[in-house]
């Protein structure tokens, strides 16, 4: 049985495509990236998360008794960027899962493209599409607040600026999550991590400065967390040392700046 295993095996090496050598070209995935963007945004996934975070905080605000308009505001505004995060996060992992769900892998590795291109090309899409989204929710976002009672002392550029990046990284660990474990239960996992551990409460995605955070720590742990998750996707494509050790720096850096930003008194 183990003779058969080993003969199994050594076909099916021997008889797979080999990958291309060379490097993802920019027009390849810009081309890409736009055809994901479409794909990101148009996802079932995407709105049904945004739409829960807004129906959960909705229910939290009716629930409570002479809320400020102001507070019902911020609740809303929550509640949307919360279910914004969770719906990029889903979608951006069910997107990675793409090839291996149609079982199209052998197929893209017949391409000349190298298949670090459709990783790049997923990230980019990423970044033109939901994280386009949030930069353009974030800029109402300041520019309401800023303006409104009761809020505007806890608004700055500081805080629209997270959201964003968040977006982004929790984008890059759906992606990363689903080159790695390669099922669809590895979005909710990290669902779960983030919302039924004490995970959210030690690095917290998003702060407002009057929280005390240390800011130029917590952008860095905003940039080191997509890093890690990029350069882990890409080197699940093609195993590198130099990948491997980008990720290893980039995830070093995170943990430093996760517990450099905590403020004196904690959160």
């Amino acid at each position: 049985m183990a003779v058969a295993l080993r003969t199994a095996i050594g076909d099916a090496r021997s008889g797979a495509i080999p990958s291309a050598d060379v490097r993802p070209r920019a027009a390849i995935v810009a081309g890409l990236g736009r055809i994901e963007a479409r794909r990101l945004v148009r996802h079932p996934t995407f709105w049904l998360g945004t739409a829960f975070g807004l129906t959960l905080t909705r229910g939290v605000v009716g629930a409570g008794s002479g809320s400020s308009g102001s507070t019902t505001l911020a609740w809303l505004a929550g509640g949307l960027a919360l279910g914004m995060l969770v719906g990029t996060l889903l979608s951006a992992n069910v997107a990675a899962l793409r090839s291996r769900r149609d079982r199209t892998g052998e197929l893209y590795g017949s391409l000349p493209s190298p298949p670090e291109a459709r990783t790049l090309g997923l990230l980019t899409g990423l970044a033109v599409g939901p994280v386009t989204i949030a930069i353009v929710l974030a800029a109402v976002a300041w520019a309401v607040f800023s303006r409104t009672e009761g809020l505007a002392e806890h608004t700055d550029l500081f805080l629209a600026v997270q959201y964003p990046l968040a977006v982004f990284a929790l984008g890059a660990i759906g992606v990363g999550v689903a080159r790695w474990i390669p099922t669809l239960l590895g979005g909710p996992i990290i669902v779960v991590l983030h919302t039924m551990t004490p995970l959210i409460w030690l690095v917290p995605w998003i702060l407002p400065t009057t929280s005390e955070v240390h800011a130029t720590w917590h952008m860095i742990y905003l940039v080191a967390v997509p890093v890690t998750w990029v350069a882990l996707a890409l080197a699940r494509d093609r195993r590198t040392l130099i990948r491997f050790a980008v990720a290893a720096a980039a995830l070093a850096l995170g943990i430093v700046a996760a517990v450099q930003q905590t403020p004196p008194g904690g959160y």
